[in-house]
């Protein structure tokens, strides 16, 4: 069979997505549990989501160490005897904070969660912070912080967090490095013991999940009192705009990283799909405007991207790239043009068809096995959501117009509102 290599594969437009079915099964303390069922492999998957992210606490350091503490010891076991029995019967966990949750994961082969779940629960329930691999962890964080510091990347994430959504929020704050040297075991205990518990918890179980896998799971998170969740921080959003950018220099950086961003909408508004279609478009994808303008036009960087993030008290639509020191504020004219020209001339159908098609295909991406299925799961349910979200979003996708994206456009793009930081030279 001979190639025609001049022409172009055939490809289709995708329109049909399968969601998969979650069923809902509730714990003796009606934690609720939910099962994604599927995958060819022998193995399970424990997701536990935590009401217990930085929103949680005033002190920013303490929610991500508690979650890096979990594996460190318990009443019974220590740190290499957890690990070494998670090795030992192929098991992995981890546990991570973010702005809103907390997350700890159990990854076991089938044959083996009788022996690896007792030990997950008993890292979630009896954890005890031993003060000495805490002031390990401590100083080891402090290193790499003082190490990131000297990045501009990091600086510019930090500070764009500071100026947008500002200092007396918990989703402004950031670590100064003397919480390294401040923080202490009680702290954590405290913020544990308080967060931690049942009533705190939503479950995913995922992969060739059993009725024995549902029942062992009940045994162990299903036998406490549920307690009451605790109270999330809730203070005002104050952003701090100002017409030039926001400058930290780097005496020797030969690159300045820049961020720049306005508050829109997040996950609960009916706005927030078209507006993750109009961020696509901007510089979601390598074909986007930013990317051609920026990269491939000028040469001023070698990415360039945009992204519509959610959290749960706040939404905002932010743009980041590195460029070289000379082109800094060349690069911060063609990023704010680029936004104005999305306020004034509509999207062509041609390329509204190619941000759909790549749209889907990485929404198709989402659903591709059990595992992917519980992460993309996980993004909708701290938001009291299903995949009708999903379901939502590619009715949006498909049908989406010209017409109501300028729309969007004129409704939440304002330059002269823009935070913009760059740290390095200007």
């Amino acid at each position: 069979m001979t190639i025609n290599r001049t022409q172009y594969p055939k490809y289709n437009n995708i329109e049909h997505i399968n969601f998969p079915k979650v069923e809902k099964v509730q714990l003796d303390n009606n934690t609720p549990v939910y099962v994604i069922n599927g995958g060819t492999q022998d193995v399970l998957k424990l997701d536990i989501m935590v009401g217990g992210g930085a929103i949680y606490s005033s002190k920013r350091i303490v929610v991500p160490i508690t979650s890096m503490m979990l594996n460190e010891g318990t009443n019974r076991m220590n740190a290499h005897e957890i690990a070494s029995v998670f090795d030992y019967y192929g098991a992995y966990s981890q546990a991570m904070a973010e702005k809103d949750m907390a997350f700890c994961g159990l990854v076991s082969l089938n044959k083996h969660v009788e022996k690896t779940l007792p030990l997950f629960y008993e890292i979630i329930s009896d954890s005890i912070f031993p003060e000495k691999e805490l002031n390990i962890l401590l100083e080891r964080q402090k290193q790499r912080h003082l190490i990131d510091m000297e990045k501009t990347a990091f600086v510019a994430r930090n500070v764009f967090y500071e100026k947008l959504l500002g200092t007396n929020h918990p989703y402004g704050k950031v670590i100064d490095i003397d919480d390294y040297s401040n923080t202490t075991q009680s702290e954590l205990i405290s913020f544990y013991k308080e967060h931690y518990i049942p009533g705190n918890f939503d479950l995913i179980l995922s992969g060739k999940v059993t009725d024995d896998d549902i029942k062992l799971v009940n045994s162990y998170f299903g036998k406490s009192e549920s307690e009451a969740k605790p109270r999330k921080s809730n203070p005002k959003i104050e952003t701090l705009y100002k017409q030039e950018p926001y400058f930290v220099e780097k005496a020797d950086a030969v690159q300045s990283s820049i961020r720049m961003g306005l508050v829109t909408v997040n996950k609960y508004h009916t706005d927030y799909h078209g507006m993750k279609i109009l961020s696509t478009i901007l510089g979601g994808y390598f074909g986007s405007r930013l990317m051609k303008n920026i990269r491939e036009d000028k040469g001023y960087t070698y990415g360039v991207h945009s992204m519509q993030v959610s959290l749960q008290q706040v939404g905002f639509l932010a743009i980041a790239t590195d460029v070289e020191v000379k082109n800094t504020q060349d690069a911060i004219v063609e990023i704010k043009k680029e936004m104005e020209r999305l306020c004034n001339e509509k999207v062509s159908q041609e390329e509204l068809g190619l941000v759909r098609n790549y749209m889907m295909g990485e929404m198709i991406q989402m659903f591709d096995g059990p595992f992917a299925i519980s992460d993309t799961f996980k993004a909708v349910l701290q938001y009291d959501m299903g995949f009708e979200y999903f379901k939502k979003m590619k009715q949006t996708i498909l049908t989406i117009t010209p017409e109501q994206l300028q729309d969007l456009a004129i409704k939440y793009i304002d330059v002269d509102k823009l935070v913009t930081v760059v740290v390095g030279k200007y």
